[in-house]
């Protein structure tokens, strides 16, 4: 009895022993073991029983059921463990590919978001581009149109006020860019037309219309002869055109009539077919000589001179004058012209342009006892005709 005791108190002992290492290997699972360490544990285990007897027949004898059938052994807590370590394995590695696929569409968003600013960025450089060829193209145009200068130039002397003077000569200037021409009609002082400013008369001397009705009624007056529209004007004296060539530096004039005339500060002799450089007072004096020749000869010498400065303006030396004869135009000549006007004038005078000189002819006539220039009808039409171009500087 007291070897049953004995034996079944050892064969309890060795059992809690086993217990209390299976609860001590569960607490190691609970850690996150790999799955190396477990199977050696159990292979310790199940030697561990084997070697020993008592323990052995016991399992044995509990391990058979009274009817002489054997039950399959259940697995024990182990099992459990390494179920819970691989769950929680695959719960890792399924978090970390989480992980690492969550970047994917965030790097997707983050170049497509940042292909849009690139296409706002190009529409935005289309439009702007667009933008400035359509005005690169209105500009174009409005600089190689036609342009229409009136250039009057009054009487008054040195120190006399431009008001109540007269146009002592018109020249009437049209330059087409695109076709590298320059029309150029000469209005002689005393050619009978209508003047706006004196609705009441018929009509009367065209360099009367300075004196009654200043710049406005003298460029309504040639508008009305010639059926042209005057774009800009300039309103020269005697002071300010010499003025304006020394401005620049003086030009450079081929004489078309030899003659003498006297100037403010001396008397000049000029032989036909040799080429000076005047100052201002040599050029004024060359501009207003008309003793010797006829009132149309005198206009194609102004034309001669103010072409003169327009190819001084035009060349490189000149560019650089450009803003200071500008401005000193605006401010004593009463200069009406804008930039693009400027540069339809500039890229006219740059293609050394063929100037057709024209002159309003006519005849002698008398009416009330009074000397008049009446013009021809025909000669009229001809210069409206030659003024009448289109952008090509063809006739319309």
């Amino acid at each position: 009895m007291m070897k049953d005791e004995q034996h079944l108190s050892r064969v309890e002992r060795r059992k809690r022993e086993l217990e209390q290492q299976e609860i001590e290997s569960s607490h190691v699972d609970r850690g996150q073991p790999d799955e190396l360490s477990i199977h050696e544990q159990r292979r310790e285990q199940a030697t561990r029983q084997s070697e020993h007897p008592f323990l052995n027949e016991h399992m044995k004898d509990s391990s058979k059921p009274k009817n002489g059938t054997v039950k399959p052994r259940r697995k024990r807590s182990p099992r459990i463990s390494l179920f819970s370590k691989r769950k929680s394995s695959r719960s890792k590695s399924q978090h970390a590919t989480r992980q690492s696929e969550s970047p994917t569409p965030t790097k997707r968003e983050m170049s497509h978001s940042s292909k849009q600013p690139t296409k706002r960025k190009r529409k935005w450089k289309g439009k702007v581009a667009l933008f400035l060829l359509v005005i690169l193209l209105v500009v174009g145009y409005m600089a190689t149109s036609p342009f229409t200068f009136l250039i009057m130039g009054s009487d008054a002397r040195v120190g006399e006020s431009l008001s109540g003077s007269r146009t002592d000569s018109l020249q009437l200037m049209e330059f087409v860019p695109r076709s590298g021409t320059v029309q150029n009609v000469s209005i002689p002082r005393d050619t009978y037309t209508a003047i706006p400013c004196e609705p009441e008369r018929e009509g009367d001397k065209i360099t009367h219309a300075f004196a009654f009705g200043g710049a406005e009624c003298t460029v309504g007056a040639v508008e009305g002869l010639t059926d042209a529209s005057v774009d800009g004007q300039v309103v020269i004296t005697f002071e300010s055109f010499m003025e304006l060539i020394d401005l620049i530096g003086g030009v450079n004039v081929t004489a078309t009539h030899s003659f003498s005339e006297k100037g403010f500060n001396q008397t000049y002799e000029y032989t036909e077919g040799v080429s000076y450089a005047m100052d201002g007072d040599m050029a004024l004096a060359y501009a207003r000589h008309r003793k010797s020749d006829t009132d149309g000869a005198r206009s194609n010498r102004q034309t001669e001179v103010m072409t003169a400065v327009a190819e001084k303006l035009a060349s490189p030396s000149g560019w650089t004058k450009i803003p200071a004869t500008y401005r000193f135009m605006k401010e004593e000549m009463g200069l009406e012209m804008n930039v693009l006007q400027m540069a339809s004038v500039g890229l006219t005078m740059i293609s050394n342009p063929e100037v057709n000189k024209m002159q309003v002819e006519g005849q002698d006539a008398y009416i009330n006892n009074v000397y008049y220039y009446e013009p021809l009808e025909e000669s009229v039409q001809t210069i409206r005709d030659a003024l009448d171009l289109s952008i090509w500087g063809t006739v319309r």
